[in-house]
């Protein structure tokens, strides 16, 4: 909010200054007048002031969300936050656990009818990409549902990348 607000800020003054520059008396002339009617006001001057200084103070001090994200679920003794990370390591594990798949990222949408799951993996070259895929989506929803009590709504699944396998070399 602080930046929408700072950002029209430098645009009207951006354009204050280009009006100014090209010859429109205009922009001066109300510097002009508001600096009068500041000084010929003391009192006004004085509340736009304090107005104006609490506003900005508002916007420093006001309370911040927390920038974790986290996921709410029910249990018999009350409710259990969930932090995205500790979701994006159970997901990672699950598909990790299947064979071709390499790499894993995810991303969270929290929807009215439960989690949304976005997996963005790299996969071995041979693997049957539609076969795997399915697993994948699968694999993942019941984990998540079974250790965190979520209910997942959806896993789409995002193959960035085939690559060879990486042989180890035994000696």
């Amino acid at each position: 909010m602080l930046a929408y607000v700072l950002g029209c800020l430098l645009i009207f003054g951006a354009l204050w200054i280009l009006a100014m520059s090209t010859g429109w008396g205009l922009p001066y002339l109300l510097i002009v007048q508001g600096l009068d009617w500041l000084k010929a006001n003391p009192w006004e001057s004085i509340v736009l002031a304090a107005f104006l200084l609490m506003l900005g103070l508002l916007l420093f001090v006001r309370p911040r969300k927390s920038t974790e994200r986290s996921f709410l679920t029910s249990s018999k003794g009350g409710d259990v936050r969930i932090s995205q990370d500790a979701l994006q390591e159970i997901i990672a594990r699950s598909a990790m656990v299947l064979p071709g798949v390499l790499q894993v990222q995810s991303s969270l949408r929290e929807r009215e009818t439960g989690l949304q799951i976005m997996v963005s993996c790299q996969f071995e070259q041979d693997v049957l990409i539609p076969q795997i895929s399915a697993e994948l989506k699968a694999k993942v929803k019941q984990d998540v549902e079974l250790y965190t009590g979520i209910l997942v709504t959806e896993v789409k699944v995002l193959v960035r990348s085939l690559e060879k396998a990486r042989l180890a070399r035994v000696r």
